[in-house]
């Protein structure tokens, strides 16, 4: 039972979040750790599989409507790698030498920043009209960005999360890209940045690989059904969604991931 709920939620998950620059690791880490109880770095490697397969069949769908800015997704790509390797190398320590709980405090800080721009953002957005201008990224907007892209490539590594929610919300944010190009360049950037953390995992504890290939056949199938969700996901709220609708489902996943991850600190704590 606890298998066909995991799945329900993974495909879920890709179907709805796929339109919004997200590829649902906020979500797929606790169903895979809470529900089916792996381990936290196996959650952690298993999540940025899904993520991937997410990332591409949604910048499939992205590419197809044209809402990618490939020239601004290339400039954060080289730092977002980077940060990516440290977070994997950070989570393996930690988790050795500190426990998990480390972990998710940092994801509980993460989400509750993202919640917070998110909800500010929206206002902005129901006050003023979204455009989607021309960007020029250079100087110090330049730097600002690759800042961000950082932060996104060491969460990618450190919680599983794949980057997008951040990269999603800095070319929001920073950039002032509305929803679908922002969502469609954050994908630009998670999908050389995500195999990038899932090796560097492996490499840091093979005894992962291992575990990995111990699934079932079906559960390798997974992702590509997964891919598929995501694309079809994305086409059709591409076409029949206002942009605005999209912010309404990110906010309350990201929620929801954050009121979990708390309880289970708490729970912990006594």
């Amino acid at each position: 039972m606890e298998e066909i709920i995991a799945i329900a939620i993974i495909l879920v998950t890709a179907f709805v979040f796929a339109p919004l620059g997200l590829g649902g690791g906020f979500l797929f880490v606790p169903t895979l750790y809470f529900i089916l109880g792996m381990e936290l770095q196996l959650s952690i490697v298993c999540s940025l599989i899904l993520v991937w397969f997410v990332s591409i069949g949604s910048r499939r769908a992205h590419d197809e409507g044209g809402y990618t800015v490939a020239g601004v997704g290339r400039k954060g790509r080289i730092v977002a790698i980077g940060g990516a390797i440290i977070g994997a190398l950070a989570a393996d320590r930690i988790i050795a030498e500190a426990g998990e709980s480390i972990i998710k405090i940092l994801a509980i800080v993460l989400l509750i920043l993202v919640i917070y721009r998110g909800i500010k953002k929206l206002i902005e957005d129901q006050q003023n009209d979204i455009h989607d201008e021309e960007v020029t990224v250079g100087g110090a907007l330049l730097y600002k960005y690759k800042l961000g892209c950082l932060a996104g490539g060491l969460s990618a590594g450190l919680i599983g999360i794949g980057g997008g929610v951040i990269f999603t919300m800095l070319n929001r944010i920073v950039l002032g890209l509305g929803p679908h190009k922002a969502a469609g360049t954050s994908y630009l950037i998670v999908m050389r940045v995500v195999p990038v953390a899932i090796v560097s995992h492996l490499l840091f504890n093979p005894s992962l690989i291992d575990e990995i290939t111990n699934f079932h056949v079906l559960a390798l199938a997974l992702p590509l059904i997964v891919l598929g969700t995501a694309w079809a996901g994305a086409k059709t709220a591409i076409r029949i969604l206002p942009q605005r609708a999209l912010t309404f489902p990110y906010l309350v996943a990201v929620s929801l991931s954050l009121i979990r991850y708390l309880i289970d600190v708490f729970e912990n704590l006594n």
